[in-house]
């Protein structure tokens, strides 16, 4: 549906603002119905990693997009925006979901021209990382050193590219989004209640998970290289979420003896064949990637250290949805209630991190650096004891 006046807009933006429980008088203007959107509203929550079947949906839905189900989970897994968000932006920008009205290119385009890329996969990980990179706010972090989620809707700068008014696009765009995922999901898109099972307290006053909480992610008794903190993506100022460890060796090397263990003990969920992550309780979870071997399914219960995979030692199994590695290791981040969380003052196996670089990878002892028991360690091989 596209809006043919202001008036049709603010009626219908007035509708949708109604559903999801926003207070919209009828003389207030149709943006700010639009707004009621936010970062935290598109959030991969982990009860929804659990209670939504991609697969199963995709199955009975849209069986035509049945074997691009693990593209979907992988960038919504890797991004940690949510692939109904995305599943209901393919269909509004090109019907492929549905396949009424469908774009001549819809399966090359699925996502229109809200993104650039061409071919299925490409577009899903362009977009998914768009909003990524729009779901937290540039360069504002709080007292502790943790980024925050954008208050604002990430999906107005996606809408923006594809009107000839960035204004009015993204309000049509926003209206539409909501009554396109409402036809597909049975609900207009928002934030839901974490469920007991999984939930945090408030991550504004939370000081990170305790001392003894997290080990390394390699098995105790070892020792790997741990390098710079990065954002999960490699590139924008904040969160930086994310280490890569590895024990060395380059792509066709042996890496079977090598194995990637879980941080703490949790709910297993296998997002791709190359990527996974475990869900732990306290609103924690910790995702690993550039895999291959994956030991577990989704649904299963793993303990600390217990081992979940190897490093990938070819480039093809290690980017098993397209990115960029340049030798076998894993990306390990951390992530709280859904979201990124930021490095600084966080403790892996008794070393507690300082991260306070805003460039991703910098190894500057003064900028990034491990502690414990009063000494300071750089980045390089640390002991799992």
């Amino acid at each position: 549906m596209k809006a043919n006046s202001k008036a049709s807009v603010s009626v219908l933006a007035c509708c949708i603002a109604a559903a999801i429980g926003l207070s919209v008088h009828a003389a207030q203007p149709a943006a700010t119905a639009t707004a009621g959107l936010s970062a935290q509203d598109l959030v991969y929550s982990y009860d929804e990693m659990f209670d939504f079947d991609i697969d199963a949906w995709l199955a009975r839905r849209a069986p035509h997009l049945s074997r691009h189900g693990e593209t979907i989970s992988h960038w919504a897994g890797y991004s940690g925006v949510s692939p109904k968000v995305l599943i209901a932006l393919m269909e509004q920008q090109s019907g492929v979901v549905t396949r009424r009205h469908a774009r001549a290119d819809a399966m090359s385009r699925p996502f229109g021209s809200i993104g650039r890329q061409r071919g299925f996969g490409e577009q899903t990980r362009e977009v998914a990382l768009a909003l990524r990179e729009a779901m937290y706010e540039p360069d504002a972090i709080d007292a502790r050193g943790a980024a925050t989620l954008a208050r604002t809707n990430p999906l107005q700068s996606l809408f923006a590219r594809s009107g000839a008014g960035a204004a009015g696009a993204a309000m049509s765009g926003n209206i539409e989004f909501q009554q396109v995922y409402a036809g597909l999901f049975n609900e207009p898109r928002r934030a839901a209640e974490p469920s007991p099972r999984f939930a945090g307290a408030d991550a504004t006053v939370l000081a990170g998970p305790a001392n003894g909480f997290l080990q390394f992610p390699f098995p105790r008794g070892q020792q790997w290289y741990v390098g710079g903190a990065h954002t999960t993506t490699g590139s924008g100022s904040y969160p930086m979420s994310s280490l890569d460890m590895h024990q060395g060796g380059g792509w066709g090397s042996y890496q079977g003896d090598k194995w990637v263990s879980a941080s703490a003990g949790g709910s297993f969920k296998r997002h791709s064949s190359c990527f996974a992550e475990v869900v732990h309780g306290g609103g924690w979870s910790t995702s690993y990637y550039h895999l291959m071997n994956i030991r577990y399914g989704t649904g299963a219960s793993v303990s600390a250290n217990t081992a979940i995979a190897n490093p990938a030692n070819t480039q093809a199994q290690a980017l098993c949805n397209g990115g960029h590695s340049t030798g076998p290791h894993q990306h390990w981040s951390l992530k709280y209630n859904g979201s990124h969380y930021h490095l600084n003052g966080v403790y892996l196996s008794g070393f507690q991190i300082t991260a306070i670089s805003n460039q991703s990878y910098d190894t500057n002892c003064s900028r990034f650096y491990l502690s414990k028991n009063g000494y300071r360690y750089c980045a390089g091989y640390f002991y799992n004891p």
